[in-house]
């Protein structure tokens, strides 16, 4: 899981809208320090259904195969390929208010 969380970190500094970076740049003066708390753990899901209804309804990281998705309530979902080494390359990125089939769609070209 220290691996893990050595992606996930990377990933977090990488990305602007997940650093709070965006939103210190707009005047937020403590979105660099609110905003990346969390994004401190990761929750792995064998089900598509279960991981769907997360990421909908929670903000976080979590694990689904080879994916790793970050769900934001003002920026939508991030979705990484922990294989890929450029980890201020992100794959896809999804809206939140996303269909369970078209999400399912997604992931399956993904995974």
């Amino acid at each position: 899981m220290d691996d893990l969380m050595k992606i996930v970190n990377e990933i977090v500094e990488k990305n602007p809208w997940l650093s709070g970076m965006v939103d210190f740049l707009d005047g937020d003066i403590m979105a660099i320090v609110n905003i990346p708390e969390k994004f401190r753990a990761v929750v792995e899901f064998d089900d598509l259904k279960t991981l769907y209804l997360n990421l909908k309804n929670y903000d976080g990281v979590y694990k689904y195969k080879n994916l790793l998705f970050f769900s934001d309530w003002q920026y939508g979902i991030f979705v990484y390929d922990i294989n890929d080494e450029d980890r201020g390359h992100y794959v896809e990125h999804l809206s939140k208010s996303i269909s369970f089939e078209r999400f399912k769609k997604v992931v399956e070209k993904l995974t």
